[in-house]
């Protein structure tokens, strides 16, 4: 059997086929990589942020919105849970603070109800006298030029059992020797690792892979050495190409049509066999005719020669289509019948080597053909320039 290359539906299939799992695999690998990448770093807030978590400046807002809601509804219990993530030090300078600026906005009421919550909060949660103690001596010398909110921290802390102590705080504000900060260790899984390296470098590899496999199934062939001929027994000149195809019931997409070259590969034109008129709504098809073409690009011409089966050809619409194509002519199928297209420069010497009908003789069940297909005596190849078509490229 002669060489022939794939089809266009062929090439067409292969490569839908290579992106499909292409695409595949390169979600595959796509997704590890974004797993492994979650996995070392994962997200800084996976379950939300706390209120300590914020930013200083919406902490203070936060603090002021729960003091002033405590001072509506004077609900220590709930000021309490929701306070509940900031430290004790951050709690009574807060509320010291606010317990000054209500004082001296002349606000008494409010300052009253803040020392209130900051005296239910202390023996609610025990706090330590110390640092009351600390903080109010520092909230006493920031607001030592204000005669009024430094009063007020003081009322605040005598609240609270304590009494600020200056001089505490300006022993403590001397400047000391600024200290290290703490060797920090390199955070477990931080960017991408070795593993995550050789993942990429194993994904690439195997896409690499697939394009060589498909490299291989597609373009390949056309640098392979053309097989043998065989030895011509015919009369005359040997053909250009010998092509032999075989359909069975069931290969609905039968479509064997191939290009004819020149030794140097010159493009000279097609000719194959191929499925023509079936029984409509079948499956599998019914095939009713076959058409054998030869198209030669030198005078631009395209030749059919219908094989039909016996229905068909004894069905005066299917035969008056056919007859109405100047450039077609019917067939009878017969096992071992020969028939010859021919143009201005190639000539197919067509035979029918093997058929076979369904039980009611209506449709083919089998069907082999052989095409010997030669360049005519004296043809000029020239004529009617015209490149490969695209669905031959390869």
């Amino acid at each position: 059997m002669g060489e022939s290359r794939p089809s266009f539906q062929v090439v067409q299939k292969s490569l839908l086929l290579g992106a499909v799992v292409g695409i595949l695999l390169g979600c595959i690998v796509g997704a590890g990589l974004l797993g492994l990448y979650l996995r070392q770093n994962p997200p800084v807030y996976a379950g939300g942020a706390h209120p300590n978590e914020l930013t200083a400046n919406y902490q203070d807002h936060y603090l002021a919105m729960v003091i002033d809601s405590y001072i509506v509804n004077r609900q220590p219990d709930i000021a309490q849970e929701r306070l509940k993530t900031f430290d004790e030090a951050t709690k009574i300078r807060a509320l010291g603070r606010w317990s000054a600026v209500y004082v001296a906005g002349g606000r008494a009421a409010e300052a009253q109800a803040v020392n209130e919550l900051a005296g239910a909060l202390k023996n609610a949660e025990n706090w330590s006298p110390e640092t009351i103690s600390a903080v109010a001596s520092e909230l006493a010398t920031e607001f030592q030029g204000d005669s009024a909110r430094a009063q007020a921290v003081t009322s605040f802390a005598s609240a609270l059992g304590q009494v600020p102590v200056e001089g505490q705080v300006q022993a403590e504000e001397q400047p000391q020797p600024a200290a290290l900060p703490p060797a920090v260790p390199p955070e477990e899984g931080g960017g991408f690792s070795w593993t995550t390296a050789l993942l990429c470098c194993l994904g690439l590899i195997l896409i690499g892979l697939i394009v060589f496999i498909l490299y291989q199934r597609l373009w390949a062939r056309k640098k392979a050495p053309a097989e043998p001929q065989g030895v011509w027994e015919g009369e005359g000149t040997a053909p250009i190409k010998s092509w032999s195809g075989a359909y069975k019931l069931g290969q609905d997409n039968f479509d064997e049509f191939f290009t004819i070259e020149t030794p140097d590969g010159a493009f000279l034109g097609e000719s194959g066999v191929g499925i023509l008129d079936a029984v409509p709504g079948t499956s599998p098809k019914q095939v009713l005719t076959f058409d054998v073409g030869l198209f030669d690009k030198t005078d631009i011409t395209t030749l059919s020669r219908v094989v039909m089966g016996e229905r068909a050809f004894n069905d005066e619409i299917l035969r008056s289509k056919i007859e109405a194509n100047p450039q077609a002519e019917a067939i009878l199928a017969e096992p071992g019948k020969e028939f010859t297209l021919e143009t201005s420069a190639l000539r197919v010497e067509a035979k029918i080597q093997d058929m076979a009908y369904d039980a009611n003789n209506e449709y083919f069940k089998e069907l082999a053909v052989k095409l010997d297909v030669f360049i005519r005596e004296g043809a000029d190849l020239k004529i009617g320039q015209m490149d490969v078509p695209d669905e031959y490229k390869m």
